[in-house]
């Protein structure tokens, strides 16, 4: 019986453990770092290195969440501003939504310096009253070095009262985390978000740096600073984001679109507000888990190279079958079938797995067989 089971483990290890398989990955690999070091750090890839830099095959699942129908948010609404530069009457409209007692509302604008006697003075007396309102703030001026910001700029009036202020930083390159909390000098500042979750939930200090957004396609309804009062009933009771909704210099990039920075602080107070919390492998258990998927998506290419190759009854169908035409649809239909399992994982149970590695080792698994097979072949003709 025991020398059954030692034949068995050894049969499945034979499987599983194959040399050729490991020094096709391996190449493979290799080759993805040559390439991406190529890419960063030759000039002429500068606007390909952009492109790829901080892909992730998250991206592509939320794009193919698009073609189902958008859900409309319950509780998030948008006041749009973009055409309101009048002190006096942005004044006259945050009085007007905090008359009809929304839950919170997130100011989302600096008011940098005075413009106007009267409309700076009606907008510090309305900002004073406001007691479940956000103003917002820039962190500026960051330094690498320190890695830490290392100015601020605040609205002309936020030193004069206590106002309840957030920082409304995000990555210009590409928007998937929302920073809850920055660092300058020895003191901590919170984020407009983590401010708007203590209005809204009442809740105690969150206690993570940042949060992944959720960016399952929704709409948000927009309301026009004019339309205040017709629109009362999704305004009362409701979180107002009080901001630009069209402003062409506020756009940022996100795994949807391009999309306003008010719309994705929408997206980032939805993620809190349901709490909806990814499950990203990061670290040594991704690396772990990408080698094995890598290393099954290996083994499956070269069982289809392998078996296309013994198919000795028809010679032409044989060759037609070993075409890199047919070998590059039967590796991009692997590809798609991770993916698609990786999708489903991510819509059901919210888990991500960045494929991207994974997925690059078996589009070069071809070119990495060949070099490994090369180097076979003259290895053993030096021996003889």
């Amino acid at each position: 019986m025991t020398q059954r089971r030692k034949n068995i483990f050894y049969r499945i290890m034979k499987v599983i453990f194959r040399p050729r398989e490991i020094a096709i990955m391996i190449v493979a690999f290799l080759l993805i770092g040559m390439l991406r070091y190529v890419t960063f750090h030759a000039d002429v890839f500068n606007p390909i290195a952009r492109g790829l830099k901080g892909f992730s095959t998250t991206d592509l699942f939320y794009q193919m969440m698009l073609s189902a129908p958008r859900d409309t948010s319950d509780n998030i609404v948008i006041v749009d501003i973009t055409r309101l530069h009048d002190r006096d009457d942005i004044a006259s409209v945050l009085e007007e939504i905090d008359s009809l007692g929304p839950s919170a509302i997130d100011v989302d604008v600096i008011f940098e310096r005075p413009m106007d006697k009267e409309g700076d003075e009606h907008l510090q007396e309305v900002a004073r009253k406001m007691r479940n309102a956000v103003f917002s703030f820039r962190m500026m001026d960051y330094e690498e070095e320190r890695n830490e910001y290392t100015q601020q700029s605040h609205s002309f009036f936020a030193k004069k009262m206590e106002l309840t202020e957030g920082f409304v930083n995000v990555d210009h390159q590409m928007t998937r985390d929302i920073p809850l909390y920055l660092t300058m000098g020895d003191k901590t500042y919170s984020s407009v978000i983590t401010q708007m979750m203590r209005i809204i939930q009442e809740e105690p200090p969150i206690e993570q740096k940042s949060r992944k957004i959720d960016y399952t396609p929704t709409v948000f309804r927009t309301i026009s600073y004019d339309s205040i009062q017709h629109y009362g009933d999704l305004i009362r009771d409701h979180v107002v984001m009080f901001g630009g909704a069209q402003e062409s210099i506020d756009m940022l990039y996100t795994p949807l679109k391009q999309m306003h920075g008010i719309e994705v602080l929408c997206y980032a107070l939805k993620t809190m507000i349901e709490e909806k919390d990814q499950t990203n492998f990061t670290g040594i258990i991704f690396w772990i888990l990408t080698i094995l998927f890598s290393y099954l998506g290996v083994c499956l290419i070269t069982a289809y190279k392998d078996k296309t190759a013994s198919m000795t009854n028809d010679k032409l169908l044989t060759d037609i079958m070993r075409t890199i035409f047919i070998t590059s649809i039967v590796i991009f239909l692997l590809m798609g079938a991770f993916m698609f399992i990786a999708f489903l994982f991510f819509v059901t149970w919210n888990i991500n797995f960045d494929l991207t590695p994974t997925l690059s080792v078996m589009a070069l698994t071809t070119t990495a067989k060949d070099i490994v097979c090369i180097t076979i072949k003259h290895a053993t003709m030096k021996k003889h």
